[in-house]
């Protein structure tokens, strides 16, 4: 009887009991929501990548994560233990794919389960490709200008390829890596420098190297003066004879810029030689250009020249009047 009793003053009247605890029950929660604190954070997004796949299409840079829980109740929540990322090592087809926004929370967090966490996107689209690898030539930009009269012998790079990595389509497009320009301004000596490989592109990256050691070598400039219209010097020249009209021709010299530039042809730079001539004639004779040895004739006008030769007059010495007269008194 007394079992019956009960349930009899329990059912008695149920719907307005089961109102009055309803509603108690959502008083009980909304007295709880309203202790709660929301606050956002903003993390980069990461991506993690372990398998045969890459990311080929833009990603948002961060993610905005809700933070709520009691301010009163939790520690004060820093920034940086909250971290955000997506996992695509699972993907092994090509194609585009909605992949969750998951989070990564510091031990204390994870020990906290009055705290709710919830990341805005939840999902992000990202469109994925095959990677690969690949090596190309690395390539080194120079700038700058050696000091005047010196010029690059030549420049080589240790090693002389690089690895890199990335998406399929964009690797197999990439024909060189490029390392940071080397500067040779006011050089004149052979040096050596260490020379930084740069990613192609943020898709596509150097596996290695990252440095790349890059020996630049200078030799004194190599010019070419020509000289116009250089009298020619007829050498060994009988004194009887004289030259009726010098012949004149052009020629070219190269050699090192800084001697080249200080050289200026003499009378005798150009010349023929008239040995075992006697007589007066027309003579076609070959030319010879006398330059020092470190320079190198690089072309004439003429192999050989017409001299005209005639003779030489012949000085008569006139006697002076007064000793002619004197010799007549005489």
């Amino acid at each position: 009887m007394k079992a019956e009793s009960i349930l009899n003053k329990i059912t008695d009247n149920w719907k307005i009991k089961s109102a009055c605890i309803g509603i108690a029950v959502i008083l009980y929660l909304l007295s709880q929501t309203a202790r709660l604190e929301t606050k956002n954070f903003f993390p980069s997004l990461k991506t993690v990548e372990d398998g045969n796949m890459t990311i080929v299409s833009s990603i948002p840079d961060t993610i905005n994560v809700s933070v709520r829980h009691d301010s009163k109740t939790n520690p004060i929540i820093k920034p940086e233990e909250i971290q955000a990322y997506i996992d695509i090592s699972y993907l092994i087809e090509e194609g585009t794919y909605n992949v969750p926004v998951k989070l990564s929370l510091s031990s204390d967090l994870l020990l906290n389960e009055t705290v709710e966490f919830i990341a805005n996107p939840s999902h992000v689209t990202v469109s994925v490709e095959e990677r690969i690898r690949k090596s190309v030539p690395i390539n080194v930009p120079v700038s700058g200008n050696p000091v005047h009269g010196y010029e690059i012998q030549g420049i080589k790079v240790y090693p002389e390829e690089a690895v890199i990595t990335g998406p399929r389509r964009m690797v197999e497009k990439v024909s060189q890596v490029n390392a940071e320009e080397v500067v040779i301004t006011d050089k004149k000596d052979d040096f050596e420098i260490q020379s930084v490989c740069r990613n192609p592109n943020k898709f596509v990256h150097v596996v290695s190297p990252y440095n790349a050691v890059v020996s630049v070598s200078l030799q004194a400039s190599l010019v070419t003066r020509t000289f116009e219209k250089c009298k020619v010097f007829c050498a060994n020249l009988d004194p009887s004879l004289m030259i009726e009209t010098q012949p004149e021709i052009s020629f070219s010299v190269s050699g090192a810029e800084l001697v080249l530039e200080k050289f200026y042809p003499s009378e005798y730079t150009v010349q023929c030689d008239c040995t075992n001539i006697y007589l007066p004639g027309e003579y076609e004779l070959p030319v010879v250009i006398a330059v020092q040895d470190a320079f190198k004739v690089e072309q004439k006008s003429s192999e050989k020249v017409k001299v005209v030769l005639k003779q030489k007059p012949v000085e008569i010495e006139i006697p002076e009047i007064e000793n002619l007269e004197k010799g007549e008194k005489e």
